[in-house]
């Protein structure tokens, strides 16, 4: 919510400063020469230059943010080309009043080509411009650079202004491509305090320093604050990251305090305890936790009597679930729950504040854990912000004094089993609903790691045998619990038919199916289980028969292939697998060949173990992985690398019979 000064100003300069930044020249034939960027394929376009400057104006009766980008790029390949093609989002409510508005001023674009050794300039048109109201928020502008080709450069520039200070954007010196300059400078007149927070994989050059500004006859002294940064690497998108953003190099603003001498003072300071008091206040979820249960009468049968919390929470998950549907909408804030039961659907924080009514109703405490979703990014490091929560889940205390979670957005979900985007961090609205959580905060005792629940695993039993023509024949029971429970289901619905998931099995596996069946496929629970009965095919040559002990394997993709990565390693959920196949050697064969059992680790972070044993003529198999840490760094990436190529390894090993 934005917030305002009023008092009388005649005059506020503009922070007019010399910040030293790179200079460059106007365009020539030289610049367009084929950028040395573009002997990796991946590049499309290259950043020559991404120049920012923040500072303070103010009009009658309050302060404005304004904040100039200047933008040169060279296009590399077609796909580049869509650089031309620029959007930016900015506050706009249509019904409030124009002066809360943020406005961007003094835009301009223009493609350069170089035309029989001379460069041709094209400055866009106001045509090329287009405004949109995307919600009751939030306008964009979006414009078009013309005339743009492969190899073309292209420029724009534009001065956003916003009056609210308190709500700086983050800026990025790192992209998708190529930054051979970046640059970016905040000035501040002392009366303006803020937390400056440089976040990313590798560290930013930056300083503070403190200059003078002219403020009508006075003289101010200011806090400015420069970034810069060359030769940035591209910000490519990479398996196992759930958001990108999180580690590019940027820097984050948050307002700390306004003080105008002889007007007015204003303590912006936040801690967590004033996020509650916010939340409570102007998010009215003080209110909110008292709405009333709709389902009271529904919940008299559902047995509830001397079962374990976890067992009522979960029955309570699964009633309202029946009741009502999420409309895909992860939000912080809401007006009455209860508006949604006559549609029958809503956002989840609709659907969690009815669900902690019922649990109200149980005698089970709980309270909102309010998180940023993974794909959001991480909570800041050195300060609160209620800017960087945007949604909460539900928070249960057991009798062990212990923390459960829910979330009513997982159609599939339950008790603990929170889809991965949820599995961030947070921290508890109600702080003192708990002693002892069951998992730990991760920082100062106040931030809660949620993908450190457990309880996450999948258990597969094969039981086959191999006929003299190397077939293998048997049953695979797979049970999935938690979140793998989840992920299965998922899956399992995201199929138009039986038909069409039994052909996606068969390729997967390898096998034909002579029947599959699931239970526990619909609706919430915490276990789902999946029965097939499977043919597939092993390597015969001449009298020996050769397959993989563990028939369908764990892992068969090298998903770590690269030379290098600066980007962390992101897996969804601890976890584990185990693995257990009971093979029966057919009549007049023996093993031959038999591979050794083998236990490879990361320590700290994954394990995988496999053994083997005969039992008459029955090759008993046990394989077993293990997710212990969702966050490997990237640090530890040649070890991911030698440690997955050992697990591929065991996964392809090949158990040899001989005919006798």
């Amino acid at each position: 919510m934005r917030k305002r000064l009023f008092f009388v100003l005649t005059l506020f300069a503009m922070c007019s400063l010399a910040f030293g930044q790179k200079k460059f020249s106007k365009i020539t034939a030289a610049d367009f020469a084929t950028p040395s960027e573009a002997s990796d394929s991946s590049v499309d376009a290259v950043y020559i230059y991404d120049i920012g400057e923040t500072r303070v104006t103010a009009t009658t009766g309050h302060f404005n943010i304004e904040t100039q980008v200047k933008v040169r790029m060279q296009i590399v390949t077609e796909k580049g080309k869509e650089y031309a093609n620029k959007a930016i989002v900015f506050y706009h409510n249509p019904k409030g009043s124009q002066a809360d508005n943020d406005r961007i001023l003094d835009l301009s674009a223009a493609s350069y080509n170089l035309v029989d050794g001379k460069v041709v300039k094209t400055a866009m048109s106001s045509k090329y411009e287009f405004k949109e109201q995307l919600d009751d928020h939030n306008m964009r502008l979006k414009f078009s650079i013309p005339e743009v080709k492969v190899g073309s450069i292209i420029e724009y520039k534009y001065t956003r202004v916003s009056p609210r200070y308190a709500d700086i954007p983050s800026w990025y010196f790192q992209h998708s491509e190529p930054v051979r300059y970046s640059f970016y400078s905040a000035a501040f007149p002392e009366w303006f305090k803020y937390h400056v927070e440089a976040r990313g994989y590798s560290p930013l050059n930056g300083k503070q320093d403190n200059t003078n500004i002219m403020v009508g006859t006075s003289l101010l002294q200011a806090d400015r604050y420069i970034f810069e940064a060359e030769n940035l690497r591209a910000l490519k998108n990479e398996q196992f990251v759930f958001c990108q953003d999180d580690y590019a190099q940027h820097v984050d603003f948050e307002l700390r305090g306004v003080s105008v001498p002889g007007e007015i003072y204003k303590d912006y300071t936040q801690t967590w305890d004033n996020v509650r008091e916010y939340l409570k206040d102007e998010y009215e979820m003080g209110s909110r936790l008292k709405v009333q249960n709709p389902y009271a009468e529904e919940m008299k049968s559902l047995d509830l009597k001397d079962k374990p919390i976890s067992v009522k929470a979960s029955r309570i998950f699964a009633l309202l679930k029946s009741k009502l549907k999420w409309n895909k909408e992860y939000k912080l804030y809401c007006k009455n729950p209860q508006r949604i039961l006559k549609e029958g659907k809503g956002s989840n924080i609709e659907l969690n504040y009815i669900y902690m009514a019922m649990l109200r109703d149980a005698g089970i405490s709980s309270t909102p854990m309010l998180i940023r979703r993974r794909s959001r990014g991480r909570l800041p490091l050195t300060y609160a912000s209620i800017d960087k929560l945007n949604t909460f889940i539900v928070a249960i205390v057991d009798e062990n004094d212990a923390l459960l979670f829910a979330d009513c957005s997982a159609d599939y979900g339950d008790v603990n089993v929170l889809p991965a985007d949820l599995m961030a961090e947070g921290i508890l609205y109600d702080p003192d609903i708990t002693k002892t959580p069951n998992n730990g905060a991760t920082r100062g005792g106040t931030i809660f790691d949620l993908s450190e629940i457990r309880g996450n695993s999948t258990n597969t039993r094969i039981n086959c045998v191999v006929t003299p023509d190397g077939q293998l024949a048997g049953q695979r029971i797979n049970t999935h619990i938690g979140y793998n429970a989840l992920s299965y289901k998922n899956a399992y619905h995201e199929e138009e038919d039986s038909l069409a998931l039994i052909e996606k099995i068969e390729k997967n596996l390898e096998c034909k199916l002579s029947s599959f069946r699931v239970r526990n496929a619909e609706g919430v629970g915490r276990a789902v289980e999946e029965r097939i009965r499977f043919s597939k095919e092993s390597v015969v040559d001449g009298d020996r028969i050769y397959f993989n002990p563990i028939v369908f394997v764990d892992e068969k993709t090298n998903y770590f292939i690269k030379s290098d990565r600066v980007l962390p390693i992101e897996f969804p959920a601890a976890q584990n697998t185990i693995i257990t196949s009971v093979v029966t050697i057919p009549e007049g064969y023996v093993v031959e060949e038999m591979p050794k059992p083998e236990t490879v680790t990361l320590p700290g972070y994954l394990a995988v173990t496999i053994s083997f044993e005969m039992q008459e003529n029955n090759l008993v198999t046990k394989y077993e992985s293990i997710v212990d840490n969702t966050l490997i760094p990237a640090t530890e990436y040649a070890n991911l690398q030698e440690f997955w190529n050992k697990v591929l390894k065991i996964n392809s090993m090949m158990v040899c019979l001989k005919k006798s």
